[in-house]
């Protein structure tokens, strides 16, 4: 049954990583150049993989958390770094681990970023495109509590996030439509119900989707949340975590307040 109120940090009882028909239609949006809709497109990536080539060291050991199908790791394995991609799209990684081109130097591992064990040191990791604003409070304590664990004394954290202005353009909406399938959400006739709910108190939103089978009636819940952070915001929760950031960059110049790149390093 649709539930009316939508909690702060309240999840879904479905995922989109894991469904069987959402996950092929991510990859599909993932691999197509037209939009930024799941990955930034090829010349803007390129861009944010040589920024990155450019902020470690040769030949360095990258792991590249939520790597989807591996749009950056194949780029940075191209480079000469040795770098391992993790996600929990099992279709991303398959698809990942058959179109490789360079056999030695990229590894991919299906499973939770949060939860995987990690027992090599590496020299730099990423987590890119607004990946780690997803995550919820203790889920980014873990993260960077196990990022301190398999980062090397000098290594480096890469990462993106949304910037502050964002929030000002997010708002309460809710709104329904039919569809006949064959799309993202599903192969068969669905009613989909979509809601965003903002917390502004939390620099927080979440869009809530819940999918009907016309078929069967079966009801799908997927809850995705995001955050927005100022430097104060994620310096504060860096230091709390025993990192520090030691460059912030505006979408590359652009200043435009929207999306912040964050390098950060542990602090020893």
């Amino acid at each position: 049954m649709y539930n009316n109120d939508l909690k702060l940090f309240q999840r879904g009882n479905d995922s989109i990583w894991t469904d069987e028909h959402i996950s092929k239609t991510m990859l599909e949006a993932h691999l197509d150049e037209s939009n930024d809709a799941a990955s930034r497109r090829h010349e803007r990536r390129i861009d944010i993989v040589n920024w990155i080539n450019k902020k470690t060291k040769q030949n360095s050991k990258i792991i590249d958390f939520g790597c989807g199908p591996g749009l950056y790791a194949y780029e940075l394995g191209k480079l000469g770094h040795n770098v391992l991609g993790i996600d929990f799209n099992k279709v991303s990684i398959n698809y990942a681990n058959e179109n490789k081109l360079i056999n030695d130097l990229v590894e991919y591992r299906y499973g939770n970023y949060l939860e995987i064990p990690i027992d090599e040191k590496y020299n730099t990791a990423m987590i890119i495109y607004f990946d780690f604003s997803v995550l919820m409070p203790n889920e980014q304590k873990l993260f960077l509590q196990n990022l301190k664990k398999l980062l090397e004394d000098d290594g480096i954290f890469i990462f993106d996030i949304y910037g502050k202005t964002v929030m000002e353009n997010k708002q309460d909406k809710r709104n329904w439509f039919i569809s006949q399938g064959n799309d993202f959400w599903s192969k068969d006739p669905y009613l989909l119900i979509e809601e965003t709910k903002v917390f502004k108190d939390e620099n927080r939103w979440a869009d809530r989707y819940y999918l009907i089978d016309q078929k069967t009636g079966k009801i799908k819940e997927y809850i995705n949340w995001n955050q927005c952070f100022d430097e104060n915001t994620i310096n504060k929760l860096l230091l709390e975590s025993g990192f520090e950031a030691i460059e912030v960059n505006r979408d590359f110049g652009e200043h435009n307040e929207e999306t912040l790149f964050i390098i950060a390093k542990k602090k020893i």
